[in-house]
């Protein structure tokens, strides 16, 4: 598939060329400077050129945050948008070509769709993220007891599926991870059982976790 990129190739050259001079100077400088230490400049390079990072698409607006924030104009509103934005850093610095989406802000209704505009722009999936840890529109069940560790029953199972449907959702996109972020807690000491607590939450993280698809992992935030 042939790669859009979003910005002009000749502008990012244009823009280098005015400093490739100093760079590379720059870079000789750092060549002999390390080979007085014993270390090649070509064998930190080959290592660094391996390095690459995701870049969570809740990071493509101001502040990054996922929670409620104060928007900016031009700040992307929906996944398509984020995926543009994502695409500007992939080009720009070369080393994040995946994007890990959060659902549900980030649903859509033709996921294969999304994975070949994702491929257009010369982008991955990486983790999947679920969200347990805030109440949504229509939800039918509050998070206020906690989700994976809620002392209510019917919570629990809600957060399970909705674990599991970010993992078939993660399948369409090509991802191999899950991440669960976990913000069950309290407020002040002495409000539960943090033995139950914990055997809560391990019994339905071992739900989601029973789940994954063969070679998956299942990343744990707390």
């Amino acid at each position: 598939m042939t790669v859009s990129h979003p910005l002009s190739v000749d502008q990012i050259e244009s823009h280098n060329a005015q400093r490739m001079a100093a760079l590379e100077d720059d870079y000789a400088s750092l060549g002999r400077q390390l080979g007085r230490r014993g270390v090649n400049i070509d064998a930190v390079k080959g290592k660094v050129a391996g390095f690459s990072v995701a870049v969570p698409s809740w990071g493509a607006g101001r502040g990054g945050t996922r929670f409620a924030k104060f928007p900016i104009p031009g700040e992307p509103t929906n996944i398509h948008e984020k995926l543009e934005d994502c695409a500007v850093i992939q080009q720009l610095s070369r080393v994040t070509p995946r994007v890990s989406p959060h659902f549900p802000w980030d649903c859509v209704d033709d996921y294969a769709g999304l994975r070949e505009e994702a491929d257009s722009l010369g982008l991955g999936f990486d983790a999947v993220n679920s969200n347990t840890f805030q109440d949504q529109p229509g939800q039918a069940l509050t998070y206020a007891t906690g989700s994976l560790a809620s002392t209510v029953a019917a919570t629990r199972r809600q957060a399970v599926e909705h674990n599991i449907e970010c993992i078939e959702i993660g399948r369409k996109l090509g991802s191999h991870d899950l991440t669960v972020w976990v913000g069950d807690g309290t407020n002040f000491p002495g409000q539960q059982d943090l033995g139950a607590s914990l055997d809560r939450y391990l019994e339905a993280a071992s739900q989601v976790y029973a789940a994954l698809p063969d070679g998956w992992r299942m990343l744990l935030e707390h």
